[in-house]
């Protein structure tokens, strides 16, 4: 168990197995009206309108004319109401703030690191097949509950897809069980959440269930990730969680929202050993971007390079072991493609072994939850074909590969996306990772 902290940093992150409801009390609603500059941005608690940015009331949820809205939370304990990009690209783009939230102490469950983080509750995106759809909190939510799952020694993200579990309840109270969303964000990668619903103010206790990583596990991670673990963190829900979370929100300059680009990952400013990075250099600039990190507001930075070399959920693509093919792009995501030699852990005697790993473009987050194939051909006729496996390594990290036993410089490998990312999606990422064509690239074979 571990108490909660506040830290300055800001960050991102409808229930779905319908958890009972705790009974709810009056005492426990906001009830105070608060109207934030740069945004109309209101508390929607037991209110029965907000102030809009002219200064006319209109019911909690609901629009002015031609305005947008993301966020939105309607009747009891929803959340902000906030302004959004009314006409996003089929990309990835900067959507219009940056969240607030509080952060809490790292736990330990079985094998894994645990960064638990809470905010207001807001929408997002899930994905079924090639079906995108907007899931926006009810009313009845009066959070939205984050996890992390990392590595505790090198603090990687580790996919957890499946059997991850949150009890909530009041302290020695039994509580009820949510499954949070396995979920991307700009702000916080790969991360799993959900908008909770609580009750009454207080301090409330969450037991975290970490299931076994559903992928092959390879090199260090080989027999490390494969049982479950649990653990258990504390979190206060009050007034002053209520206004620190809205308050806490960062616009984005007006003029550069929905431009193609991101937010710089708020994760990243830890470095993957914990200590402050905010690098404005890369090495792996996204084939659209040219240009820097911006400042952007209260020192938060959004642009189009990508997070710095040491920090993100995967590394560069010019750091994967083994002889890098390309970067192909598809549907806005990277396919950073390596060819690993003959010998390796990855695969048998004289095989070598494609590795192809889908991140994001900027923040360089993981995309799991893919479903992708291969073909290689040699002069027009076919070599080999097959899906590749999602695999966990410790340096390749999350990515899909397949052994490859005769492999020729100049062969062409087309990469087919079967399925593209399941993973939830935050503002910025839901018109991205969708439409995703095949793409190829040439082997070169290091003799």
């Amino acid at each position: 168990m571990t108490d909660d902290t506040t830290t300055e940093d800001d960050a991102t992150a409808g229930p779905r197995n319908g958890a009972r409801e705790p009974e709810r009390r009056a005492d426990s609603q906001i009830t105070r009206r608060r109207a934030l500059s740069a945004g109309a941005v209101c508390l929607a608690g037991a209110l029965a309108g907000c102030a809009s940015e002219g200064g006319s009331d209109r019911p909690a949820g609901s629009t002015a004319e031609g305005e947008e809205t993301d966020g939105s939370g309607t009747g009891e304990g929803g959340g902000p109401t906030l302004a959004r990009v009314e006409d996003p690209p089929d990309a990835v783009y900067v959507p219009t703030h940056f969240e607030a939230m509080r952060h809490l102490d790292p736990i330990r469950a079985g094998p894994y690191e645990v960064v638990p983080m809470v905010t207001y509750p807001h929408a997002f995106w899930t994905v079924t097949g090639e079906t995108v759809e907007r899931t926006e909190p009810s009313g009845a939510e009066d959070v939205h509950l984050m996890v992390t799952v990392r590595d505790p020694e090198t603090k990687a993200v580790i996919p957890a897809e499946t059997g991850l579990e949150l009890t909530v309840g009041r302290e020695s109270e039994s509580g009820s069980t949510h499954v949070p969303w396995p979920m991307v964000s700009q702000e916080m990668g790969l991360h799993a959440g959900d908008n909770v619903p609580l009750g009454e103010d207080g301090t409330y206790e969450v037991t975290v269930r970490v299931g076994a990583v559903d992928a092959r596990l390879t090199g260090d991670y080989a027999g490390r990730f494969d049982e479950s673990g649990t653990g258990t963190f504390t979190f206060t829900f009050d007034d002053e969680f209520r206004s620190e979370v809205v308050e806490g929100i960062v616009y984005v300059a007006e003029g550069d929202r929905g431009r193609r680009g991101a937010l710089a990952n708020a994760m990243a400013r830890m470095g993957s050993q914990g200590a402050e990075e905010n690098s404005d250099t890369t090495e792996e600039p996204h084939p659209n971007g040219v240009e820097r990190w911006r400042g952007g507001e209260a020192g938060h930075r959004y642009g189009t390079y990508e997070r710095a070399p040491d920090a993100g959920d995967l590394p560069p693509a010019d750091a994967l072991p083994g002889t890098l093919q390309g970067r192909p792009v598809t549907g806005d995501a990277v396919l950073a493609t390596t060819l690993i030699a003959s010998g390796s852990r990855f695969v048998d005697d004289d095989e070598r072994y494609l590795a192809v790993s889908p991140r994001t473009p900027y923040n360089r987050s993981s995309l799991p939850m893919t479903a992708l194939s291969y073909e290689q051909r040699r002069e027009g006729e076919s070599v080999s074909s097959g899906p590749l496996t999602g695999t966990l390594d410790h340096e390749l990290g999350y990515h899909y590969g397949a052994a490859l036993s005769d492999a020729r410089t100049g062969d062409a490998v087309t990469l087919t996306v079967d399925t593209p990312p399941q993973a939830a999606r935050h503002a910025g990422y839901q018109t991205a990772f969708r439409e995703m064509p095949p793409v190829e690239v040439e082997l070169e074979v290091p003799e």
